[in-house]
């Protein structure tokens, strides 16, 4: 008989590989798929009030291959206050139920194949109630109402960056001084306006969220010292929209919104306010989540003042020159749609002037969104 003949090196070595990748198959089973390293969190953009859209940006390439081309390899879903709410991606409506609760946005590797990956954004700031630029028609949308001469209110809606017909308000506008939106002052959701008469009473006119509003009510007297009337939004933190108001000798006052339709103890914010003869209310221009104030002095400089969200100010800034031209200055919300806060300004001729905000206290350009504003006394 024979003795079996040995095997060479080259062909021991192809059979252990063999052997190992059987034993490999059988018991330990395919390596899972892996998700790329320490993905990036996701980040939240948008204003967190009532109204607004709260969009999120992923880092998408983090799970990519995971579920071997079969559908998206990921999943978003937003919590309130730690709670599930909604799966929507990539936006979320922030609704009168999210008031004073904190968003987040968390994203998640899909069950096809990938590790157990999760990684969740910062949560919001305490969602406020609604702000000026969410409008008056429920849409989320840039709108303005402007005072004729004769005392009409007009409502000019504007969406996917075009006017809509005006709508008449009312007449009998022109017996106020001062007629200011503050957004929802009364907790309901929806946008209101404030309007001062020759006699310093102040009276809310509680909007009804589609582009019309209730009887006026008187909820203030002897506001005839102040020299301008303005509302911020929620400059002090709590939730509720407030009043700025200057008086003859340039004090600035706080009078904080209790969210019902009334007030809370006033405090002093700022001296040497006269020195302005424009305050204008973006609500957040610098992108920190803070409501800001911008405001025009006598050499027709425009300056920043960064609200620091508790009731004061951070550092102020110039960011404009020239602006003594303008009749009037104001700012309304997001007039372009990129979801940043934008200045409108009515010029000499009457052309009404966009100024497109940057998201980081600058700016994007400008440029002409209306002729014949010089027929309005007042737009806001």
């Amino acid at each position: 008989m024979y003795a079996p003949s040995r095997l060479g090196s080259g062909v021991r070595r192809a059979v252990a590989a063999t052997v190992a990748a059987i034993f490999a198959a059988m018991v330990l089973g395919p390596a899972p798929a892996m998700a790329n390293m320490d993905p990036e969190p996701p980040v939240i953009s948008g204003a967190p009030f009532v109204g607004s859209t709260l969009s999120v940006d992923v880092e998408q390439g983090s799970f990519s291959g995971c579920g071997a081309a079969a559908g998206p390899d990921w999943s978003i879903y937003w919590t309130r206050d730690g709670v599930l709410v909604s799966r929507q991606w990539p936006n979320y409506l922030v609704t009168q139920e999210d008031q004073g609760a904190t968003i987040a946005a968390h994203l998640v590797a899909s069950q096809n194949g990938c590790d157990p990956v999760e990684v969740s954004s910062d949560e919001t700031a305490p969602i406020s109630a609604s702000n000026r630029p969410n409008g008056f028609t429920g849409r989320g949308a840039f709108e303005l109402l402007a005072r004729r001469s004769d005392g009409t209110l007009l409502l000019y809606p504007r969406t996917n960056n075009a006017w809509e017909q005006p709508r008449t308000i009312g007449p009998g506008w022109n017996g106020f001084t001062t007629v200011v939106s503050p957004g929802d002052f009364t907790g309901n959701g929806t946008n209101d306006v404030l309007a001062r008469d020759s006699s310093g009473r102040l009276f809310l006119y509680e909007g009804t969220g589609n582009g019309t509003f209730l009887a006026g009510r008187q909820i203030g007297t002897g506001w005839g010292s102040f020299t301008s009337i303005v509302a911020p939004g929620d400059f002090n933190g709590d939730g509720h929209n407030d009043v700025l108001a200057r008086d003859g000798s340039g004090n600035l006052y706080l009078y904080p919104g209790n969210g019902n339709g009334g007030w809370l103890n006033r405090s002093l914010v700022g001296t040497g306010w006269n020195t302005l003869n424009q305050i204008v209310t973006p609500g957040d221009f610098n992108g920190d989540d803070n409501v800001d104030v911008l405001a025009r002095d006598t050499s027709g400089n425009l300056r920043l003042y960064p609200g620091n969200g508790s009731g004061g100010w951070n550092a102020s800034a110039t960011i404009g020159w020239g602006w003594g031209s303008m009749a009037s200055i104001g700012a309304a919300g997001d007039i372009d749609g990129n979801g940043n806060a934008d200045i409108f300004a009515v010029d000499g001729s009457g052309q009404l002037l966009a100024y497109f905000g940057d998201g980081d206290g600058g700016w994007n350009g400008s440029g002409a969104i209306g002729w014949g504003w010089n027929g309005f006394n007042a737009v806001f």
